[in-house]
């Protein structure tokens, strides 16, 4: 644990310096993921780094365990302060490489009222995510206004079809569209290049590819990498002031 723990602070402490808004803890190397019960010793580890993380840094934390695991991301974000959760099926029912992913909407909006400080814990929900898909197939719109409406998200997540692949920008313009006042993060695939082009439909991003040295999200977190894309990012923020 205390390397995990010192891997996890100096990642986070490298992208609060880079200028981020925001971490997320997420235990993405435990593939292939188990979907929704994690094993005792995953959560009783994802709980302690994200407290440590939490206690290092200024920004807001929030944690993901994959896979769909809302119970012990509810119960961790209570437990430890943690600013919001990201839930990868929240209104739709989708198959993955995993298994089948049920929808989790009216189990978090209750977590959320049992649980201590669950009204300030944000709901970030993903619309259809990467290495899934819906079942039975509707639109992205459709899944997205019952996320905000009906299901209670604060935001909604659009992403590629896998890991650092970007969102269309016809996608999120074609929602942006149709939801103007919803709040709309890319999941994925956000990079200098297209950052200008993608943040004049979303609100907000979640990156990892880009962030890691030479672009491989197994390395190390760059920071020059973080600082270049957030550069770019707060000019875009000035200009739309």
């Amino acid at each position: 644990m205390h390397d995990l723990v010192t891997f996890a602070i100096e990642e986070a402490k490298a992208l609060e310096q880079g200028g981020v808004d925001g971490i997320i803890v997420e235990n993405f190397n435990d593939y292939p993921y188990v979907i929704e019960n994690n094993p005792r010793p995953t959560i009783i580890s994802m709980s302690v780094i994200a407290y440590e993380v939490k206690m290092h840094v200024q920004i807001p934390v929030g944690i993901n365990i994959l896979f769909n695991d809302i119970e012990n991301e509810i119960y961790i974000a209570s437990a430890v302060g943690l600013d919001f959760v990201r839930i990868e099926s929240f209104v739709d029912l989708l198959v993955s490489d995993s298994g089948i992913l049920m929808p989790t909407s009216a189990r978090v909006m209750r977590l959320k009222n049992e649980v201590p400080r669950g009204h300030q814990i944000a709901i970030l929900a993903d619309i259809q995510g990467k290495h899934t898909y819906a079942w039975p197939q509707r639109s992205l719109a459709d899944s997205a206004r019952d996320a905000l409406s009906r299901g209670g998200a604060d935001a909604v997540i659009i992403t590629g079809e896998s890991t650092g692949q970007p969102v269309r920008a016809e996608t999120l313009k074609n929602l942006r569209t149709a939801l103007p006042n919803a709040r709309l993060i890319i999941g994925s695939g956000l990079t200098p290049d297209n950052a200008e082009i993608l943040l004049e439909f979303a609100d907000g991003a979640i990156v990892g590819t880009y962030f890691k040295k030479d672009g491989l999200v197994t390395n190390r977190v760059d920071p020059h990498r973080v600082q270049k894309l957030m550069s770019i990012v707060n000019r875009i923020r000035k200009e739309a002031l």
